[in-house]
């Protein structure tokens, strides 16, 4: 059997094989990237979310006639629109990247010995749908 002949398609084969490994690894390299970049969005706009909740329960303890605002972060804004007398939706974006939206349930809720009501205050309750 002629030996010299076998060579070139020996090297083009192992060539073609590394090539498939080296865009294989390349895609799934890309592809753990963008899920992490995403992880970091989602968990950026949860804080937002979070912080500007606890915001929304201070200002509605102070007063109670809140309608809309939006909140604004270094990384982006939270919107708040009132949808009912205790609801509000909340929604994160992260500079037109990423969003999510959550809404928020705030009601009172008395607390404290029930005779003497006097000493009683009202706090916020908050609950998430």
């Amino acid at each position: 059997m002629n030996e010299k002949g076998a060579v070139l398609p020996s090297v083009m084969v192992f060539v073609l094989l590394m090539s498939i490994i080296l865009l294989g690894t390349n895609k799934i390299f890309e592809n753990q990237m963008n899920q992490l970049r995403m992880t970091k969005h989602y968990y950026n706009v949860e804080s937002m979310l979070i912080l500007s909740k606890m915001e929304l329960k201070n200002q509605y303890e102070l007063n109670q006639e809140i309608e809309n605002g939006i909140v604004t972060f270094s990384d982006g804004t939270v919107t708040i629109q009132k949808k009912s007398m205790d609801s509000f939706t909340l929604k994160g974006t992260l500079k037109n990247v990423f969003s999510k939206q959550m809404e928020v349930q705030l009601k009172q809720q008395p607390i404290g010995n029930s005779n003497d009501m006097e000493a009683q205050e009202d706090r916020i309750a908050i609950t998430e749908n």
